[in-house]
């Protein structure tokens, strides 16, 4: 059920609505040919990209040098105070919690590198607007204040989360910029009816939209600007200060998810986006990752191959591995490890795959594992995998993806779960 929440800047200011009728996107229209508009769509979205990762690379090189000042602090401190255990506690959970904050960071940084493709995936938008403020409040000036709130009964909806990442930063950053003195920025999520989109756009589809409102108490945008914003290149910044893709961007993202977006602004006061997200009846529920990363017990003498080039992770692997009831094969480049697959091909129940492998790349290790055994049980693993190079490892046969850095914990759970699954693609 949707439910009724506070009023937001829009509702409580009706002021300079804009109504933009013209985001209704006419079905199909960006499975085009790679050429015409929307190969300068992509262009445009690369661009603009680039410019966004600029403006934070300060801030973000900044951060880094903070977390490995954290890590490498108490690092040395775990070394004096190895006799001391409740001061070893305190420098250990430094650590992790620095380790966390550099995973959070890096895995933002690949938002901007990766391809413009919208690839869709089962999304908790509270979950995608607490990393990204989370971040934001690392490299924004202290005098950006942020009030986040999320209702509590949003809907899982289908989309790209780092689309929808990128979408937010870009209204992020123009909210910062236009409140150069001080200021708060404003994001509120919640699940609205059909009737308030018909309102105000024409084209609705769905029954129910996630909306998520950002909103600052900046300068506003002149009236006459506002029929405007959307376009690419037109920006009321001064020179030098963007290129005026930002908005358009945000225009082009929502027309990929079937979205709408609208902007209400007054001079003096501020202005607010909101973007509307559809939710179809098939991605209400739980997160089925969920059932993947839930607590999970150990093994029972299953036999796990694992191919990792970087030797301290193969280390740490077979610790983890073994200690937690697993038999562990390790392999150091994919060569090696498809030599160790044919000779014990009989005793392995799993395969844990690094993409990035010397010798032979991790996809070409997976097609043959697939040759040699069309059920085997894959889950492969990266730092950094494009998302269609992600999409094919599912589509030849991988059963899971582990993201890196990951959490002894969460690598144990999706074991367990792969242990149990069907050797299939998941849908």
């Amino acid at each position: 059920m949707c439910r009724k929440g506070k009023k937001t800047f829009m509702e409580e200011n009706q002021i300079g609505k804009f109504d933009r009728p013209d985001l209704a996107l006419s079905k199909g229209r960006l499975a085009t040919n790679e050429t015409g508009p929307r190969r300068w769509e992509d262009h445009v979205l690369q661009s603009q990209r680039l410019e966004t990762l600029g403006t934070l690379v300060g801030g973000i090189a900044h951060d880094f040098n903070n977390i490995l000042n954290v890590i490498s602090g108490h690092v040395s401190l775990m070394e004096r105070w190895r006799e001391d255990p409740e001061r070893f506690a305190k420098s250990f959970d430094a650590v992790k919690k620095a380790t966390d904050r550099g995973a959070q960071t890096a895995r933002q940084l690949l938002t901007f590198t990766r391809k413009v493709e919208v690839v869709t995936e089962r999304v908790k938008i509270g979950e995608v607007i607490e990393e990204l403020t989370g971040l934001l409040k690392e490299i924004f000036p202290e005098k950006i204040r942020f009030s986040i709130q999320i209702d509590s009964d949003i809907p899982v909806i289908r989309a790209d989360s780092n689309r929808i990442h990128q979408a937010l930063l870009n209204l992020c950053l123009n909210a910062r910029d236009a409140m150069p003195d001080a200021g708060t920025i404003e994001i509120t999520a919640k699940c609205v009816g059909r009737g308030v989109i018909d309102a105000r756009f024409r084209g609705a589809e769905a029954d129910r939209y996630v909306q998520i409102e950002v909103s600052d108490s900046g300068s506003g945008i002149k009236k006459e600007a506002l029929g405007h914003i959307f376009e690419p290149f037109f920006t009321t910044k001064r020179d030098g200060h963007g290129t005026g893709l930002g908005l358009s961007v945000v225009d082009w993202i929502m027309k990929a998810h079937n979205g709408f977006v609208g902007v209400e602004s007054r001079v003096g006061t501020g202005t607010a986006f909101s973007l509307y997200f559809p939710v179809l009846p098939q991605t209400t529920g739980v997160l089925s990752e969920e059932d993947k990363t839930a607590e999970a017990p150990g093994g029972a003498g299953e036999v796990i191959l694992a191919i990792e080039d970087e030797e301290p992770l193969r280390d740490f692997l077979k610790t983890i591995l073994e200690e937690s009831g697993y038999k562990v094969l390790l392999a150091s480049d994919g060569s090696e490890g498809l030599r160790i697959y044919m000779e014990h091909l009989s005793r392995i129940d799993l395969v844990l795959l690094d993409m990035g492998l010397p010798k032979m790349s991790g996809s070409e290790v997976l097609a043959k594992l697939m040759i040699l055994n069309p059920r085997v049980r894959v889950i492969s693993a990266s730092g950094y995998v494009q998302p269609e190079v992600k999409a094919q490892a599912y589509e030849v046969g991988a059963i899971d993806f582990m993201p890196k850095p990951y959490l002894a914990e969460e690598l144990l759970a999706k074991i367990h779960w792969a242990l149990k699954a069907l050797p299939q693609n998941p849908t």
